[in-house]
């Protein structure tokens, strides 16, 4: 550590000097008063609809036309959602679904409680997401699907991987819930696959405690999806004739009522923190030994959260090192890379009964790979990159404070003078 020669630099907090930050940062209300006055309305009709009430079916109108898709199916949380279309899709055992191991465990359960296999893709280093090129080298006869996660707001080449997974037949859902609004040159993130799925819990860019989105233009995988959500109850038809075994993931009508009105606010939210994430980005990328995640010349970004890489060659430290200098700073932030490989699931392929997966005797690959050494890529990123919170309350001066931040702590590790 380069200690030695710190009277020469500006001190970091970490050892002592005064840090960047020492006011807090902007905040606000996730609701008002304007989702209570939304609710009113259920209590004057004097019931809550258990399914397809008037602000359910609003809701699902609302968003397929916000993002341009023909059928929109609602389910009780973002997880619920990529569960039905993976049971929409027709996924079942033996069948291999090839995703990113730097996601949510709603992705994995989409897979496992259809008792297929999860296959995991390397990521690109900087942008933290698979590629057609890493997908590529992923895909098998006993491929059945490829689920996208665009991470933190940033699109991923969906066009891409999407060109490549048509080549085999093989369908993309892609996982939305951290990227709303988020484009690939004027198209929608969620809408190159034949279905998206958005989460609509309390942490994301709009939220109404917790529920999902489900976007096709498929009418069949729509219909097969709205079954699959709903107990295989026909409420179009009015028939009660279950032909396969579903689950029951309605979305009840408060929490539409109140996701209504926060969808008013999704433009101002994501517009917000594509200004702060776009002014990250170029101050940061001046910095040496500093590189914010790529944005596509014409993409646009919505930054659920904000994620740069140090270069340890050029820093002499890595993610945990520079994250705990910057912590002190007064900026929270942690390494970035929370991997799927490193939980106990699959660090040790725990099966059960339940789920399968790769021990079902009608899966005839080989044991999936999931040694972290083997993912090169994944490995870069868990030795560089670096995750600071976001949110719309934060101001100007917010924003300042980071570039500010980042730009006294490499500086003191690279061993020049001043900040």
């Amino acid at each position: 550590m380069k200690v030695a020669n710190s009277r020469r630099r500006e001190m970091l907090a970490l050892y002592g000097g005064r840090p960047v930050k020492t006011t807090p940062f902007g905040s606000g209300p996730k609701h008002s008063l304007a989702e209570w006055h939304a609710i009113k309305p259920l209590f004057q009709r004097g019931v809550i609809h258990m399914t397809r009430g008037p602000e359910v079916m609003a809701l699902r109108q609302a968003f397929a036309k916000l993002f341009g898709r023909k059928y929109a199916v609602t389910a009780s949380s973002g997880t619920a959602a990529l569960h039905a279309a993976t049971g929409a899709l027709g996924i079942g055992r033996g069948d291999e679904v090839i995703t990113s191991p730097i996601t949510d465990m709603g992705t994995i359960v989409a897979i496992l409680a259809q008792n297929a296999v999860p296959i995991f893709a390397d990521v690109d280093p900087l942008t933290l997401m698979i590629t057609p090129e890493t997908v590529a080298a992923k895909i098998t006869p006993r491929t059945r699907a490829i689920i996208l996660v665009h991470l933190a707001g940033l699109p991923a080449d969906a066009r891409g991987i999407c060109r490549l997974a048509r080549k085999h037949g093989i369908p993309v859902v892609e996982d939305m819930a951290q990227s709303y609004l988020t484009r690939q040159g004027r198209r929608y993130a969620g809408t190159f696959g034949v279905i998206g799925c958005w989460s609509l819990n309390e942490s994301k860019h709009i939220g109404a405690g917790d529920g999902g989105v489900l976007l096709t233009n498929d009418r069949a995988l729509a219909r097969r999806a709205d079954l699959f959500a709903d107990k295989c109850y026909d409420r179009e038809g009015g028939k009660v004739d279950p032909f396969f075994a579903p689950y029951n993931y309605r979305l009840n009508t408060l929490t539409a009522a109140v996701c209504l009105e926060q969808l008013k606010k999704v433009r101002w939210i994501c517009r917000t923190r594509n200004r702060y994430g776009t002014r990250l980005d170029r101050a940061l990328a001046a910095i040496p030994g500093i590189t914010p995640r790529p944005v596509r010349k014409g993409d646009y970004a919505t930054y659920w959260y904000y994620v740069f890489s140090v270069d340890p060659e050029i820093l002499g430290v890595d993610s945990a090192e520079f994250a705990r200098a910057l912590h002190a700073e007064g900026i929270p932030c942690r390494p970035a890379a929370e991997s799927v490989l490193d939980w106990t699931l699959f660090r040790e392929h725990v099966v059960s009964r339940h789920a399968c997966a790769a021990s079902c005797p009608l899966y005839k690959g080989p044991r999936p790979d999931y040694a972290l050494e083997n993912y090169p890529g994944l490995l870069q990123v868990k030795r560089r990159a670096i995750r600071v919170g976001m949110s719309e309350y934060f101001t100007p001066k917010d924003i300042s404070d980071i570039i500010r931040a980042v730009r006294k702590v490499a500086a003191f590790y690279r061993g020049e003078r001043g900040g």
